[in-house]
């Protein structure tokens, strides 16, 4: 049990759990979230055990740059910026923490319920793809010869972000501690995400498992799986934990099976952006 503790404390957490009521265009809305990572037999194990249905899903990041590292993603705040779209559907988010309750399953899996508050704003299809395009072309005009180019996209793509009327966009311009710095675009993930509800004795969650596939521009990182959790009917945070426990005792999972090595495509782009550093005055 102890080395099965020890293995498990580590693990990132990726699943969503949504208020009932979703948010309207312009909003903010809380989450909770928890969850883990997933080798990719162990995510195929429990498709074929229920009958999940899948959606496409393109999920768009930026970052805020301040020369030598992002701020954003790595902040245990839980700040992230991203364009989450779907078929026929695209939101600008904005996300900031709330609370974390650490929990523990008797089975000595440790984790933690994360709270959030998310801001969303609503793209038309024009602006998502404009959106969309600039984050894709970015990163691969870092990687290109025109550097004079790349540093007009870096440019741009920030002067556009910071004047969205994004809710909690705030929250997040106001993290850089120094006045020099970029919003610029960092990864995208291209996903399926398969859902299916289950009630394990506290009311219905929505159970997904998600492959990802990280890029850099064009540039393919990597293929990742995660099981995540939406709330469907309302429960504490307290229920909602012993209902993640009861699924993954259900799933006869192993130690291996939660602890994949996972790559950050975001020391790519930082990697890529130190390229024009002297040309954006770092």
């Amino acid at each position: 049990m102890k080395s099965l503790s020890k293995a498990l404390f580590g693990l990132v957490l990726f699943a969503v759990v949504s208020s009932v009521a979703s948010a309207k265009d312009g909003s903010i809305k809380n989450q909770i979230e928890a969850g883990f990572n997933l080798e990719a037999v162990a995510a195929q194990k429990i498709l074929k055990k229920y009958a999940f249905v899948g959606e496409d899903r393109v999920d768009y990041y930026a970052d805020i740059y301040d020369g030598s590292k992002f701020l954003l993603i790595p902040n245990p705040e839980m700040y992230k910026f991203r364009l989450k779209t779907t078929k026929g559907k695209a939101v600008l988010q904005a996300n900031t923490k709330i609370s974390i309750l650490p929990s523990v399953c008797p089975e000595g899996w440790t984790f933690k319920v994360k709270e959030k508050a998310v801001g969303e704003l609503k793209l038309n299809n024009r602006d998502h793809e404009n959106f969309a395009r600039a984050v894709v072309e970015q990163l691969d005009a870092l990687n290109g010869t025109d550097l004079p180019k790349a540093v007009h996209d870096v440019q741009k793509l920030h002067r556009h972000i910071v004047g969205l009327k994004l809710p909690l966009l705030d929250k997040l311009l106001s993290v850089p501690a120094n006045t020099h710095w970029y919003f610029t675009a960092s990864h995208l993930t291209k996903k399926i995400k398969w859902t299916v509800l289950q009630d394990m004795g506290w009311g219905n969650i929505e159970v997904s498992i998600t492959q990802g596939e990280d890029f850099v521009g064009s540039t393919f990182i990597q293929k990742k799986y995660e099981i995540e959790f939406q709330l469907e009917d309302e429960m504490s945070q307290e229920d909602f934990a012993q209902s993640i426990c009861a699924f993954m005792k259900e799933q006869d999972l192993q130690p291996e099976d939660l602890q994949p090595g996972r790559n950050k495509p975001q020391l790519e782009t930082l990697n890529r952006l130190s390229r024009i550093n002297s040309l954006l005055g770092f």
